[in-house]
């Protein structure tokens, strides 16, 4: 005996993990088709799930019907046969001439066999086999048409004479009662082949099958009509979409189909009209605002030079200076007016779209600082504020020395106006790595956290009475400029620091030092 391993069958958890990835698939590749074939594909289901129910439910139903109608006939046919001469044949025992009817409405009404039983429960007559006439029958069938008391119906496998195979009957079984008596004096069974009705359920099958082909393709055809009319606008509302995203607002977009479609073009039309007047109100608006923040931007950074012209001019106001002091603050005030010649210099390149570039050179920081420092004290002469500076950074670095000392003074200018006259204001200098630091410190009022992120944003005003809150955002964009940095910390109550921080000469240059004296790349 050999043993044969049996592998386990798949669990269902291994069906369903195979089944997904390829059922995900699907679905991935359905969602990709576009709308035209989406609606063609919906067309097609829609039309072969009606054809194939109908198909089905037309099959039972005629099925049905042609089972029903074999029923009757063949009670009609037992009931017939079981009458009149047959009657007395069966009552006589002439099995012979029972035999011979048996054959000839079996020839006449084309059924498959007819076989009649006494009332013994006898076989008088035997359509195919004479040999089994006046035995007992076998079979199951046989003994339950003995048994039946009424018309019988049943579909049952009949094995062929041959024995060669068996096929499908339907078997009808009629007691034969004497109408007199009531008696029971035998049974009459035919059997009907199948083949018949299955031929006819097939042809109504393929005729259902043939209009559903029709109907598919008129279906698929109709589809691609109704795709057309609704896909073709839906394109062309697409393509209008996707010209307005690249800027073209003018275009229109022509959908003549009466419908929704045509509703939502002019929709569209519509809106692209109103974004295209709003963008036009907004172009207006921004340019305005353009003008408006170049004004401030010369007001505001003139109003420093202008300040600091205004502290030297009070020193010369003194009697008790020297000639020499008196020519220092001259040159001084000399050099401020100067500077407000650049800066509108540079807005009128400004205004031709000429940018001005910056004019780097190497120099000492803290020299450069010195320098800045006599400003800072001339800015702080009319009050009470205590001006400390400690320089400690002998390093060179790459700056346009007009634009960063401007970049310090407008902290300068926002210490003072936090100083409210009083308190200290230091500038210090240190080398760090690479790096040239400068530490501006007041203690003043301070900046509130929430505030010190929106600091450097231009028009930021917090808690000054003067100014157009530029000077910040300008500063930024000038230490920016040199490849460098600044932040702020500030304590509430406590006063502010900024940290500016720029490469020392020789190191990571930005692209902006590179620039010459003459403002172009």
């Amino acid at each position: 005996m050999v043993n044969v391993k049996i592998p386990p069958s798949p669990t269902p958890s291994h069906h369903r993990h195979t089944g997904l990835p390829l059922l995900e698939a699907w679905l991935r590749a359905l969602l990709r088709l576009n709308l035209r074939m989406k609606l063609i594909l919906a067309t097609v289901v829609l039309v072969a799930s009606v054809l194939l129910l109908a198909i089905s439910l037309l099959s039972h139903h005629m099925r049905n019907v042609i089972r029903e109608h074999t029923r009757q006939r063949g009670i009609a046919i037992a009931r017939i046969f079981a009458s009149g001469a047959n009657l007395t044949h069966l009552k006589t025992y002439n099995y012979r001439m029972l035999q011979v009817n048996a054959r000839l409405a079996r020839r006449e009404s084309r059924l498959l066999y007819v076989v009649v039983y006494d009332k013994e429960g006898k076989v008088a007559a035997h359509s195919e086999d004479a040999s089994l006439i006046n035995t007992h029958p076998t079979g199951a069938a046989a003994r339950q048409s003995l048994q039946a008391r009424n018309p019988l119906f049943r579909q049952l496998n009949h094995r062929l004479l041959d024995g060669s195979s068996e096929v499908p009957v339907f078997d009808f079984t009629v007691p034969v009662l004497s109408s007199e008596s009531g008696l029971r004096w035998g049974t009459v069974r035919l059997g009907f082949l199948t083949d018949g009705m299955r031929q006819r359920v097939r042809e109504i099958q393929s005729v259902i099958l043939k209009v559903g082909l029709a109907a598919v393709v008129a279906g698929i055809l109709g589809a691609r009509i109704l795709a057309n009319r609704i896909t073709d606008p839906v394109s062309t509302i697409a393509g209008g979409a996707v010209r307005a995203s690249a800027g073209d607002l003018s275009h229109r977009i022509q959908v003549k189909t009466g419908d929704e479609l045509e509703g939502l073009a002019n929709h569209f039309n519509d809106m692209m009209d109103r974004i295209r007047q709003s963008q036009e109100e907004r172009i207006k608006t921004e340019k305005l605002a353009a003008v408006g923040n170049m004004v401030n931007t010369i007001v505001h950074d003139c109003r420093t030079p202008i300040t600091v012209i205004k502290g030297f001019s009070s020193l010369l106001s003194d009697h008790d200076l020297s000639s020499d002091k008196k020519q220092e603050c001259l040159a001084f005030i000399h050099f401020e007016i100067e500077r407000m010649e650049r800066m509108l210099d540079e807005i009128l390149h400004f205004a031709r779209d000429k940018k001005t570039g910056m004019s780097v050179e190497t120099c000492n920081l803290d020299q450069v600082l010195r320098n800045c420092c006599i400003e800072i004290q001339a800015l702080f002469r009319d009050n009470k504020t205590r001006f400390v500076q400690k320089l400690d950074c002998d390093a060179p670095v790459a700056i346009d020395k007009d634009k960063f000392r401007r970049a310090l003074l407008n902290i300068a200018v926002n210490a003072k106006d936090a100083l409210k006259g009083r308190g200290t204001f230091a500038i210090r200098s240190h080398t760090r790595a690479d790096q040239a630091c400068i530490r501006l410190t007041d203690d003043g009022v301070g900046i509130p956290p929430h505030l010190q992120a929106t600091l450097f944003q231009p028009f930021f005003t917090q808690g000054k009475h003067t100014g157009f809150g530029l000077g910040m955002s300008i500063t930024r964009k000038i230490i920016e400029d040199h490849a460098g940095t600044i932040a702020v910390e500030s304590q509430v109550g406590r006063g502010t620091s900024f940290l500016v921080s720029i490469p020392l000469a020789g190191t990571a240059l930005h692209e902006g030092e590179k620039r010459t004296t003459n403002g172009h790349e």
